[in-house]
């Protein structure tokens, strides 16, 4: 039914309300707080920084959160909800249960080591207060029972070898938090390319079927975020990469 002549409603309500927009800029200091604090450590950052970076006064942010610890608590909230868009988009995309384990690690270390990921500030955690730090660990434990889940339904429909679900995720998340340690962004790779390469040995590891082959090079991998690829119907050979210089075959997985 059309509004009145006049009737700002219909204005108003395109726009977002109070909440939103506190909300929106939230989203935008957290990020920010990542930045910094992958730059500089999180011992090595000040609010003062933080606020400098997004032209703020220290002040204005304190209407946000009410110190850097919370700060630190929101950066690692924001990890858990990658983590747990990453088992949804592993569900949605993997035709079995490895290919559903590996696309949801590596959205999550696309994330840790893309454009705006934290992954510094993830190996802070005992900086949390204690009851913000339970509620992570909450959080992070329901990720890992989620990804265990899928190399057991791996372990179940042939595509994962025979193995101990709990001890691979175990090894798989110390490798993608540990990444941030030595991965410099300004270098030859991109964090997209290194997310693919890492999960294509971890595919390669858990596979019934394992390729011939991995990537030589990861700076020859698509340089920007890959989108999940469609599956083909199987099976799926196992991929043979040409040592010849020049050489890079389209892959045949999604991975």
């Amino acid at each position: 039914m059309a509004s009145k002549a006049g009737d700002p409603g219909v204005w108003k309500s395109a726009l977002p309300g109070l909440e939103q927009r506190r909300q929106i800029k939230l989203d935008v200091l957290v990020r920010e707080a990542a930045h910094a604090f992958g730059r500089a450590g999180y011992h090595g950052t000040s609010l003062d920084a933080i606020a400098r970076n997004l032209g703020l006064t220290k002040a204005a942010l304190y209407y946000y959160v009410k110190d850097k610890r919370e700060l630190l608590y929101r950066c690692h909230e924001l990890a858990m909800t990658v983590s747990l868009e990453g088992l949804a988009l592993g569900a949605r995309s993997g035709r079995n249960g490895r290919e559903k384990a590996v696309l949801a690690l590596r959205h999550y270390l696309l994330w840790l080591i893309g454009d705006h990921g934290s992954a510094v500030v993830l190996l802070e955690e005992g900086a949390m207060r204690p009851a913000d730090r339970a509620r992570i660990v909450k959080q992070r434990d329901e990720f890992e029972r989620g990804l265990r889940a899928l190399v057991e339904e791996g372990i179940a429909d042939g595509s994962v070898v025979a193995c101990s679900p709990k001890l691979v995720i175990f090894a798989a998340m110390g490798m993608a938090n540990w990444v941030q340690k030595w991965f410099d962004p300004g270098q030859a790779w991109t964090g997209a390319q290194v997310a693919v390469a890492i999960t294509e040995m971890l595919d390669r590891a858990l596979s019934s079927t394992p390729a011939a082959a991995l990537t030589r090079d990861p700076g020859t991998l698509p340089a920007d975020t890959p989108a999940p690829m469609a599956i083909a119907d199987p099976p799926v050979a196992p991929r043979v990469r040409a040592a010849r210089a020049g050489k890079n075959p389209k892959p045949d997985r999604p991975f």
